[in-house]
């Protein structure tokens, strides 16, 4: 032992002298230096440091023949012309914990990791998308740490997001670690799987490939946000990979909050103009209300695949809603895709993501919406409208095979929970060959439909005051309506359903110039939309081009407007237009 180097004594291998570690050692322990003429030993550890069995204060200086002890093991201290340092005990290690927490870090950081982290600082100050920081995160990560697999798993069940793994070539059956997960929950600091000294490790099969992990929570305004694995094979993480990992979950934490602040607030500004309404609107006591909202809960505590049927505008999407917040899935992503607003040349893309490169334009990788909805539901709207080269690969997914995204040289497989919507009559689809059988009988394992309007007129005053409500506070001034108009909105057909007597109410009281609605205010708002040409044919596709047409006609060309007629949103709309290759009218 040379006066001009300091010996540390520790668990970490970056110490001169390791100590196999236990309950009562910390990974810098203490460390043994020549200060001023005099042998000094410093604690760190966190259960501290004995001399001559006399735990010591910070700092105490050693003489020849001492004892040093560090949990349980025992050291002789002899001056630098007698023999050196050296252990007079073996470490038992009958009951040591693999998992060990990790006490604060004081290794420093190099030049390199130093300028790594400071580029991820600079990247994450302009970063809008939580998924594209978390990834630049992961990569710097795997980077800087020499790691073959980092990962992230959502624990914000109020904003979740979907798993990411990185790289995203992994094996289809990796896992990132729920043991270490659910630990760094508990205790809410990072966890260090550890070295090779550690006689046992965590009953995981997930860890079983890799020879050490390290899980880190990412926790910021009192919230947990997620957690971070990074696993490693051939070698264990040194003190400064461990470090750099701390630091940059530190920053990555506090930017996701930032950006979540930033989304709430935009939300709440969102919600306050919007006029879309929330799961909670499943509004009305009528019987068939009842017993959606029984089916409802029925059905949410399910696995299975559910198939929501009825008219458009009836809200298939709150229904669809409503189920993934009730499941043991509403701590993962709720995704929803329209698929009648997706051309079908684009859908495959849109569903299972594609590489960089894999084609014009891919000019990143794009994960696809079963990948964004892992963990959760994927909510596919207006499934009738999907190709039949999409219904194949669909069916292969809810069987539970993996799925290739396009350019991609290894297969993906993910946990969602698919939810169908639909207003057509996919039996009799099913019958005109334009549905696949085999994956109507997958779809509707669990059958829900919704009741339209005209079935539960005794919902509609319900209805009609949350609406009113809602457009006091936008519209800044108090509507109602007399009891004759809302009898005549009760006895109305309704083909749009609920989107149409909102659209109607919205417009009724934009174009009013008193705070009270009576019959005339609401007939004039009901008649332009009554449909009463007689369609050409019952051919589907001929009801529905005719419909359309009229609808375009009837609005003189205001999409918009047809489309609360028609009772479907714009997009839809928008695509149907082009498919029929009709002529708005101006």
């Amino acid at each position: 032992m040379s006066p001009d180097t300091p010996i540390s004594l520790g668990r970490s291998r970056d110490n001169t002298i390791v100590i196999p570690r236990d309950e009562h050692t910390s990974r810098l322990h203490a460390k043994i230096s020549f200060e001023n003429g005099r042998w000094m030993v410093r604690d760190f550890g966190l259960n501290g440091t004995k001399v001559d069995n006399e735990r010591i204060d910070q700092v105490a200086e050693l003489d020849h023949g001492m004892e040093v002890r560090i949990g349980d093991v025992r050291f002789r201290f002899t001056t630098p012309d007698k023999p050196g340092l050296s252990s007079v005990h073996k470490i038992t290690a009958d009951k040591i914990d693999v998992t060990n927490t990790i006490p604060i870090s004081t290794t420093k950081l190099h030049v390199d990791e130093l300028s790594t982290l400071c580029q991820f600082m600079a990247s994450a100050v302009e970063a809008i998308d939580p998924h594209e920081l978390i990834h630049q995160g992961l990569q710097t990560l795997k980077y800087q740490t020499g790691a073959c697999l980092v990962g992230f798993l959502s624990l914000d069940p109020t904003d979740p997001m979907p798993k990411m793994i990185i790289p995203e070539t992994a094996t289809v059956d990796v896992h990132l670690s729920r043991l270490l997960t659910r630990r760094i929950q508990r205790e809410g600091k990072p966890v260090w799987l550890g070295g090779d000294s550690s006689p046992t490790r965590p009953a995981s099969e997930s860890l079983t490939p890799f020879d050490d992990a390290l899980c880190l929570p990412l926790k910021a305004g009192g919230e947990s946000l997620g957690a971070l694995h990074v696993y490693k094979t051939s070698s264990v993480f040194a003190d400064k990979d461990v470090r750099f990992c701390e630091a940059l979950a530190g920053y990555l934490a506090h930017a996701l909050h930032v950006l979540k602040e930033k989304r709430k607030l935009e939300a709440e500004n969102t919600r306050l103009r919007s006029h879309l309404s929330t799961a909670d609107d499943l509004l009305g006591d009528s019987p068939a209300m009842v017993n959606l909202r029984t089916r409802i809960t029925r059905a949410a505590t399910q696995q299975f695949t559910v198939l929501i049927q009825g008219e458009s505008g009836t809200g298939k999407e709150l229904v669809a809603l409503a189920l993934h917040r009730r499941s043991p899935r509403n701590g993962g992503p709720f995704v929803v895709v329209n698929c009648a607003a997706i051309p079908s040349s684009l859908m495959e893309a849109e569903l299972f993501g594609y590489r960089r490169g894999a084609f014009s334009g891919a000019e990143r990788d794009h994960p696809g919406l079963f990948q964004q909805a892992d963990e959760g539901t994927l909510f596919l709207d207006e499934i009738g409208e999907l190709s039949a080269d999409c219904q194949a690969k669909l069916l292969r997914v809810i069987e539970g095979k993996a799925f290739r995204p396009i350019g991609a040289t290894s297969d993906i497989k993910s946990d969602v929970r698919i939810v169908a919507a639909t207003n057509r009559n996919l039996e009799a689809e099913v019958k005109s060959n334009h549905f696949r059988q085999d994956l109507y009988f997958r779809l509707k394992v669990i059958e829900i439909n919704v009741p339209p309007l005209r079935d539960r007129p005794e919902d509609i005053p319900y209805l009609v005051q949350y609406f009113l409500d809602k457009l006091a506070i936008e519209c800044r001034r108090t509507v109602h309506l007399t009891s004759a108009a809302l009898k005549l909105l009760q006895d109305h057909p309704w083909p749009g359903n609920v989107r149409q007597l909102r659209a109607m109410l919205e417009s009724t009281v934009a174009m009013s110039d008193t705070d009270t609605i009576d019959v005339d205010n609401v007939k004039r708002m009901l008649t332009p939309h009554q449909v009463t040409d007689t369609p050409p044919s019952l051919n589907w596709e001929e009801l529905e081009h005719w419909a359309v047409d009229k609808a375009l006609k009837q609005t003189s060309g205001n999409v918009s407007q047809a489309a609360i007629v028609l009772g479907m949103s714009r997009d839809t709309l928008h695509t149907k237009i082009k498919k029929f290759g009709i002529n708005r009218v101006e």
